[in-house]
């Protein structure tokens, strides 16, 4: 085994370990989904896992420096960090026509119904105020007499979701990039994107399995949900790659896990029935988009797409040059 194996190998028994114990340990608190506040804290702290491990396997273990990581500021492509937000803000809604096209259009039942209008999105907020007991709807007092298009709901779902990914995801999402995208992707900076992307995904997604197995995006399917969060995950991280090599930062991709993991339950706002393995942003409607967004910025994305598809011994901390 050589010792970039033994390295990547090190730094990801720690990532596993560390958030698979905090599950663990609120497991046995009773910890679970039945109750939110310590379910999220639970799920919160586990995030975090990826970042202690990068840390200690980057300073303590291999004793480099701290740019490997990649969190430094100096000379990152902002231009690259702007079209990241945009493929982020662009998921949900491109899932959601996804949706309406295979099922209000071709009428595949599975893919459900959407309907990205006012009427919806009030109908959806009543609904889940009555399921929690609240009675007073404050968003349909402050839009009555008012009609909004469906395009100016999605931007303002998009402004709120950026803003929450700048601010209160980021240092959240940033517990899981400073390892995968941070210390895995300098591990493994000479592989081919392609590689790198296949590895990455399938530990990223398997990394979830506990919460997945106590119902998290798939309640109804905790076993079977691991493995399509394998998948979902592998598809997502050829955007994740892409962000962090043609940024030159791993904020990148913290930005883009604010905006999707920020945006994602706005899905559920315009979309209703269908299977929920198929009309969900976790399943094949948003899965279907996700690969639509990979065939663009491969088809788009020259730079990318040449190291996507071998490997390099180009420096990772020398963002790439050209846009």
């Amino acid at each position: 085994m050589s010792s970039s194996t033994k390295r990547i190998a090190s730094f990801l028994i720690m990532a596993y370990a560390i958030s698979w114990s905090i599950v663990g340990i609120g497991v046995a608190l009773g910890t679970g989904p039945s109750q939110p506040l310590g379910y999220m804290l639970m799920a919160g702290l586990s995030m975090f896992g990826p970042a202690l491990a990068a840390i200690i396997q980057q300073r303590l273990l291999d004793r480099a420096p701290w740019s490997g990581l990649g969190i430094h500021l100096k000379g990152v492509h902002w231009r690259q960090v702007a079209w990241t937000a945009v493929i982020g803000l662009s998921i949900i809604p491109l899932a959601l026509l996804v949706a309406m096209g295979l099922g209000d259009g071709l009428g595949i039942e599975a893919f459900g119904h959407v309907s990205i209008t006012q009427e919806r999105l009030l109908t959806s907020i009543g609904e889940m105020m009555d399921g929690s007991g609240v009675k007073s709807n404050a968003l349909a007092t402050v839009l009555e007499g008012h009609h909004l298009p469906g395009a100016l709901l999605l931007v303002g779902l998009a402004l709120v979701t950026l803003l929450v990914a700048c601010t209160v995801n980021l240092p959240v999402m940033m517990g899981e990039e400073l390892g995968w995208r941070g210390y895995l992707f300098q591990a493994t900076q000479h592989w081919s994107g392609a590689r790198r992307v296949l590895f990455t995904g399938v530990v990223w997604g398997l990394w979830h399995a506990p919460l997945i197995a106590m119902g998290h995006n798939y309640p109804e399917h905790p076993i079977a949900g691991i493995g399509l969060m394998v998948v979902f995950c592998t598809l997502l991280a050829l955007q994740f790659d892409r962000a962090r090599l043609r940024s030159g930062t791993t904020w990148a991709a913290g930005l883009l896990h604010g905006c999707i993991n920020g945006s994602a339950g706005g899905y559920v706002l315009f979309a209703w029935g269908g299977g929920s393995l198929v009309n969900s942003p976790v399943g094949l409607a948003g899965f279907i988009a996700i690969v639509l967004l990979g065939i663009a910025v491969l088809a788009f994305d020259r730079t990318y797409r040449n190291r996507f598809l071998k490997p390099t011994t180009d420096p990772v901390t020398v963002p790439p040059i050209g846009d």
